[in-house]
């Protein structure tokens, strides 16, 4: 007997007009709880929404790619049919090497066309708490967890900068890049299991000793995802329209009971009200086993259960736990409804979502730096006298391995940072009203750094490459110096030249506000202002008194390279000159010369004679 479930959702009446123009995915799924595998089946309605005549259409197969302990992951391709006559084959070409399969089609596809075929498959998820698909833990103390992400065949983008991306499953970052799509969504499990999936459960089936169930995201998405225990606790609560859902186990209670749930209601209620409604019925927050903090997935997000083994105060484990939720919640604007190619850009998803876990620490504990064990200014500053290296933050993956630039520092510590420096440039209200006008412009899209900035200059209404140019495609930051400087005690005009060292190696010239001081010979401060310095730059003052330091002050969020976090300034000490001092000298050397060589010519004579 079936049951029917109803849940109310969000509206986006934008998506009325465009709901023509998304591929569309039935995915059924059977799982064996005891050998970790699946059979699978993928019934592809695909959209031609490239204005070019495909002849082919490629699928990532990442389970291939992922590591583990001693089972690895694969998928085995059974066959390709067309949907109409399953009887008829379509040819495929399978690449386990490179994580990729090619179907080939018998028409060419038309642009604003579609193609219709199955994809039957089997496949083995990985052991071992690694990668974004596994099965681990023991039914002894009830910590078996069977999780599947990117564990299907999941259809390329094609796009003009590099026709089909068919990058493989890389091991830095996150190498996804996947148009939306809608989803109807199968999942046949033992009884007994509890599933976790991306949408609203519409039905579920008792079927002798399986249950099958039936997701519905509603809009579309940028793949699924589903999670699977027999031991999973599970809180809920409707927030803003959203059924939102922990699910754990009991040996992480004390991290996540109460907790869980509580962090990602405040992070759902910030966001929806900071970036835009979250359109979606559901969203869940799933303990994992993995390497590392957690992953974002329309609808479902997962986070570590690592905490459990750490010998840390309780309090620490649990700000932890908040802050790689709230991080993952926030991955549901930056991701999914507002997606972009995270080989190309990974930074801009990542670091917009850096910020905004930042900026939840900011409005509920009054610190932007709350989450950041060492804030991110310490880090960038010395990050070139530390390791030497160039850390261009606008740049691929794989730019990246050739310029030996940590990915991972210049897109979870470098880009939120330089998403702050400039919030503070803007000014928060123009700030946040730019990232609205960001999700409302480009949800459902896949957008560049290009498509920030230009939700950003709507707001504002004037060109912002003078910030954007040099703080993203520069590779060193301004690396300041006093050059030149002149002091006139009869007029007291002070002039002095600041030159960014780094200039010669950077295509463009960094602008920014700089506070600076001048003390007089007591220490006392005559002058105090916030100067621009843009590039190599000469400035003058008229003083009430001699100067005898000159300070550019690095407080806040003054981006600057430094050898040390121990000197956040650079002084200039003046030499005091006397009126004709320079003449003066140099009449009293022209006379000593002059007379030197006089007794030196009497010398010869008296020889001479």
């Amino acid at each position: 007997m079936g049951e029917n479930f109803n849940n109310g959702v969000n509206i986006y009446p934008n998506l009325a007009q465009v709901a023509g123009n998304f591929s569309r995915y039935n995915l059924s799924v059977s799982i064996d709880e005891a050998s970790s595998t699946f059979e699978g089946n993928l019934t592809v309605n695909f959209y031609n929404n490239d204005n070019v005549n495909l002849s082919r259409i490629p699928f990532h197969i990442y389970l291939s790619g992922m590591d583990s302990e001693t089972r690895p992951g694969f998928i085995e391709i059974l066959n390709v049919t067309d949907l109409d006559n399953p009887n008829i084959a379509i040819p495929f070409n399978v690449y386990s090497n490179q994580q990729i399969m090619w179907v080939n089609l018998t028409d060419h596809l038309e642009y604003q066309k579609r193609a219709e075929f199955i994809i039957q498959f089997n496949a083995t998820i990985p052991d071992g708490p690694i990668d974004r698909a596994n099965s681990h833990g023991t039914d002894v103390n009830q910590s078996r967890i069977y999780k599947y992400g990117s564990f299907y065949p999941i259809p390329c983008v094609y796009d003009s900068k590099d026709g089909w991306n068919i990058d493989p499953y890389l091991t830095t970052g996150d190498p996804f890049y996947f148009d939306m799509a809608y989803y109807n969504f199968f999942i046949e499990a033992p009884n007994g299991m509890i599933v976790a999936a991306t949408g609203a459960l519409e039905n579920k089936t008792i079927k002798g000793s399986t249950t099958l169930y039936q997701f519905n995201p509603i809009y579309p998405v940028r793949e699924v995802t589903f999670s699977a225990s027999r031991y999973f606790q599970i809180e809920s609560k409707i927030v803003n329209g959203v059924n939102l859902s922990t699910y754990f186990l009991p040996k992480s209670s004390t991290f996540w009971a109460t907790y869980a749930l509580n962090y990602a209601e405040n992070a759902l209620i910030l966001f929806n009200h900071t970036f835009g409604l979250y359109p979606y019925p559901t969203l869940n927050i799933v303990e994992e086993y993995t390497a590392y903090g957690g992953m974002e997935y329309p609808n479902q997000v997962y986070i570590t259960e690592a905490v459990d083994n750490w010998n840390r105060p309780i309090s620490e484990n649990r700000r932890f736990v908040e802050e790689v939720i709230v991080h993952e919640v926030s991955h549901q604007w930056w991701y999914n409804l507002v997606g972009n190619d995270e080989v190309d850009v990974g930074f801009l998803d990542e670091g917009m979502t850096c910020w905004s876990t930042d900026y939840y620490g900011e409005i509920f504990y009054g610190d932007w730096e709350y989450f950041q064990n060492i804030p991110y200014i310490y880090s960038v500053r010395t990050y070139f006298a530390e390791t030497g290296l160039s850390s261009k933050i606008n740049q691929t993956v794989y730019e990246c391995f050739l310029t030996n630039t940590d990915y991972y520092y210049v897109a979870y510590q470098k880009a939120p940072l330089i998403f702050e420096i400039f919030r503070q440039q803007i000014g928060l209200t123009n700030f946040i009203a730019g990232l609205k006008h960001y999700v409302t412009t480009h949800q459902f899209e896949h957008v560049l750094l290009s498509d920030l900035q230009d939700s950003f200059e709507f707001i504002v209404g004037s060109s912002l490459d003078w910030f954007f140019n040099p703080w993203f495609d520069n590779e060193y930051l301004p690396n300041y110096s006093f050059s030149d400087h002149s002091y006139n005690p009869d007029t007291k005009r002070l002039t002095f030249t600041i030159e960014d060292l780094n200039e010669p190696w950077n295509d463009y010239e960094y602008s920014q506000q700089v506070p600076v001081a001048i003390y007089d010979s007591t220490n006392q401060i005559i002058l105090s202002e916030n100067l621009w310095i843009n590039g190599t730059t000469e400035i003058s003052f008229n003083l009430p008194s001699d100067p005898s330091i000159v300070s550019l002050i690095y407080v806040d969020y003054v981006l600057v390279q430094l050898n040390s976090n121990s000197n956040f300034w650079l002084d200039l000490h003046i030499e005091q000159a006397i009126p004709g001092y320079d003449l003066y000298i140099l009449i009293l050397v022209s006379l000593q010369i002059i007379g030197i060589s006089i007794i030196i010519i009497r010398k010869k004579l008296k020889r001479l004679y």
